[in-house]
């Protein structure tokens, strides 16, 4: 008798990586569409980079049989290896923040995620969706953090007192954060709330100048800054992502975060299908892998990032850490700002940013 044979919509599921348990013909090798293909990821550096490159990678390829050869870098740095390789792409997947969403799908960069091809994705909350061109997969907060010995300031406004002279450490303009700055000077000069105070950052520029005597100096490493915070060395940061912060307060070193009454803000870290890149089928099955439950779960515990899909349950000490579920996010007023007016201007703000700080 011969084995019985996968209807076309079973064989569509099978392909899809989303029919466990479905009868497959005798001698079915499990993904046999993915064995022996090669994709190149474009992941983040760092500790979630080497988790990514330990814990989920090696799993993806021993369940599909094929090969992810990883290589690090940063976001802009992953958008200009995205342009140059844009008429024969060599990456099939990106790992960049939301920022460069806008500016990766003006230059047609990335291509529409194939949601029925992605289960995982029926989870996702809609607001890290991205109109179907990628999906967050680690969402951080970005505030204020300080010595544990210090008294946070209520307000942000309280940071330009004289009190705080010498005593705060400030984001380089070249990270993404700097822009958070930015938006809070515009909104204590305006009193306006930052989803307007976003609008007015070319009015703002004297309130970010007024705080040049608070701040001792500039830092480009939130880990390090976090350090030399610890030690006592300064008594603010302003301000960096709770994934470079909350690792070293779960280890019990004297610095934690702070949330201003204005509010917090995202920073998202995404993921993105490299338009025409090499064994898509393939990309789509790791771009989905990393929205599994599992693989969320885990990110996030070692990460201190919040999932971007519902429905993942955390101990009561792992979430004093993360701004999660969604609820929690809008409870801390974590806000996302209108990127595509920022990359318009912001290399001319970051300009004038390096001249008032001498960076």
């Amino acid at each position: 008798m011969n084995a019985p044979q996968a209807s076309r919509r079973n064989f569509n599921k099978l392909v899809l990586g989303a029919a466990a348990g479905v009868a497959a013909p005798m001698g079915f090798v499990r993904n046999a569409w993915a064995q022996n293909k090669q994709i190149n990821v474009g992941i983040w550096g760092g500790a979630q980079g080497e988790f990514v490159k330990t814990k989920i990678i090696p799993k993806f390829e021993s369940d599909f049989g094929c090969k992810v050869v990883a290589e690090e870098g940063f976001t802009l740095a992953n958008v200009q290896k995205m342009r140059a390789t844009k008429a024969n792409p060599k990456f099939s997947v990106m790992f960049i923040d939301d920022v460069a969403i806008p500016i990766c799908r003006a230059e047609d960069l990335i291509a529409q995620l194939p949601k029925a091809n992605m289960p995982a994705m029926s989870k996702l909350y809609p607001r890290f969706g991205y109109d179907g061109f990628g999906t967050a997969v680690g969402i951080s907060v970005a505030s204020l953090f300080h010595n544990t010995s210090v008294k946070p300031p209520a307000s942000y406004a309280e940071l330009w007192d004289p009190k705080y002279a010498g005593k705060i450490k400030l984001v380089t303009p070249k990270n993404t954060p700097s822009v958070f700055f930015m938006i809070v000077a515009a909104a204590v000069k305006t009193g306006k709330p930052f989803q307007q105070a976003q609008y007015e950052i070319d009015n703002a520029f004297d309130k970010i100048a007024a705080l040049k005597p608070n701040v001792q100096n500039i830092f480009d490493n939130g880990p390090q800054a976090a350090n030399e915070i610890a030690q006592g060395q300064a008594d603010i940061g302003f301000m960096d992502l709770s994934k470079y912060i909350y690792p070293a307060t779960a280890r019990g070193v004297p610095v934690t975060m702070s949330f201003p009454k204005e509010g917090s803000f995202a920073g998202v870290n995404c993921q993105v299908l490299v338009k025409n890149g090499p064994n898509q089928d393939v990309a789509v099955a790791f771009m989905n892998r990393m929205l599994e439950p599992a693989v969320q779960k885990a990110l996030s515990e070692f990460a201190f990032t919040a999932p971007s899909v519902s429905g993942i349950e955390f101990s009561a000490e792992t979430l004093k850490y993360l701004a999660y579920p969604v609820e929690e996010m809008d409870k801390r007023g974590l806000f996302i700002p209108d990127w595509t007016h920022i990359n318009a201007n912001r290399s001319r703000w970051t300009e004038k940013m390096n001249q008032i700080f001498s960076v």
